[in-house]
């Protein structure tokens, strides 16, 4: 079987570029397709990740924006603030990053095909068909990775099933300064659960204010509006673009790879269960998956297989050869994830009223000193365990609510 490029990465954003780079570097012949024209628009992203990125991937300072150490925690009565003496997040600009990673990959022997849409894929013939502008074109790879987004074609050619949020965000111009740059706005409200608002400073008179929740569009859209007429703290100000996205949903029954394809991303739904963010995750992810293509392009079993057959022992030589992908993702992230979507579950059972109340445990017992002593927007296991540690999960809300906690964090 002969093919046209050893690996081709469908979908040129910051994960698929990112792989396509690190490949490229290893002198491994790879393709990147993407349906854009314009890497990185429209903007799909809140652009806050934590300063930890710079350790997997790195990019220009001039792309950092802002620095934040801390947040303000709101519910719709109280607030207390977490921080820590140095910076934790960084607020990017997410198109320029987008497009730097792309070039970067392109500039180190990356070739590409872009507003190309890939109307179908052969993950036994390694097999990807595209159409750009009136022609339709197939190419052949040993492996294809799915990093197209949480609608991918490739996750959907698995069989796998898609769940997702929808996600809206203006970007919002003040007449003032902001003098707490350094700080992210969070609202917790009990009917947006389990998604919450965000404000988070991009400039001194800068903010992006978006949310990800159960409602579409539209009543998102009303939400925000409201959230700007009721509870923004800047009387005067101007919304200069709006954007929406989807946020996938963790399932951890999906298939991460499949014949000659795997799923990185959006697209096997890499995504932080309570915040929706998946860049760190998505970085992580691409080492893993690095590892596991360098290895199968090596090994001399997947080498001289021959998938049209479809023969039981060629196609199970190379499943063992693609699961280390799955077993690393799972053994780094499984159990981070099943905290989250505990505490996901936790504050999915809780009122405006109970959400009060919570705060004003908070303050009450320091642990806001707790939170901002163990808090880690990436490895929140750590401030949870604390929490069960020290007793406070159950003790922080209200009596009427012990019972359904415990069946969440008591098994």
């Amino acid at each position: 079987m002969s093919f046209d490029y050893d690996v081709t990465i469908i979908g040129a954003g910051p994960i698929g570029s990112t792989l396509a780079y690190e490949l490229a570097k290893e002198n491994i012949k790879v393709c990147l397709i993407d349906k854009k024209k314009v890497i990185g628009l429209p903007l799909q992203c809140a652009g806050i990740i934590n300063k930890r990125v710079l350790d997997v991937n790195q990019f220009p300072d001039e792309l950092i924006l802002n620095n934040v150490k801390g947040a303000f925690l709101h519910s719709k009565n109280h607030s207390l603030s977490v921080s820590k003496e140095e910076d934790q997040a960084l607020i990017i600009d997410r198109v320029a990053l987008d497009q730097f990673l792309y070039k970067r990959a392109i500039e180190n022997g990356a070739h590409s095909y872009l507003s190309s849409k890939v109307v179908a894929i052969d993950d036994v013939e390694g097999k990807v068909t595209f159409q750009n502008e009136s022609t339709e074109k197939s190419i052949k790879s040993k492996i294809i990775v799915g990093a197209d987004g949480p609608l991918s074609i490739v996750s959907s050619a698995f069989g796998n099933d898609f769940d997702y949020y929808c996600a809206s965000q203006y970007l919002v111009k003040i007449e003032e300064d902001n003098n707490q740059m350094s700080f992210v706005d969070l609202y917790a409200y009990g009917d947006l659960f389990p998604g919450f608002i965000w404000q988070i400073p991009v400039s001194e008179n800068i903010f992006r204010i978006g949310l990800f929740s159960n409602n579409d569009y539209k009543r998102q859209n009303e939400i925000l509006n409201e959230f700007l007429m009721n509870d923004f703290q800047y009387e005067n100000y101007e919304i200069i673009e709006k954007y929406k996205g989807k946020i996938p949903i963790y399932n951890k029954e999906n298939k991460l790879f499949k014949n000659r394809a795997l799923i990185i991303g959006d697209a096997a739904s890499q995504i932080k269960p309570t915040t929706g963010g998946g860049l760190l995750i998505g970085f992580e992810a691409v080492g893993m998956a690095k590892k596991t293509i360098l290895k199968v392009l090596d090994s001399e079993d997947f080498n001289s297989l021959n998938l049209e057959k479809e023969t039981h022992d060629d196609k199970k030589i190379l499943q063992d050869c693609l699961k280390s992908y799955q077993d690393d993702f799972e053994e780094r992230f499984i159990k981070e994830f099943s905290y989250q979507f505990k505490v996901q579950k936790t504050l999915c059972t809780l009122s405006d009223d109970d959400l009060d109340y919570f705060f004003e445990k908070l303050k009450e017992k320091e642990a806001d000193k707790l939170i901002s002593e163990y808090g880690d927007m990436d490895n929140q296991s750590i401030l949870v365990k604390e929490f069960l540690k020290r007793g406070l999960v159950l003790s922080l809300l209200p009596a009427i609510h012990k019972r359904e906690l415990a069946k969440i964090w008591l098994v």
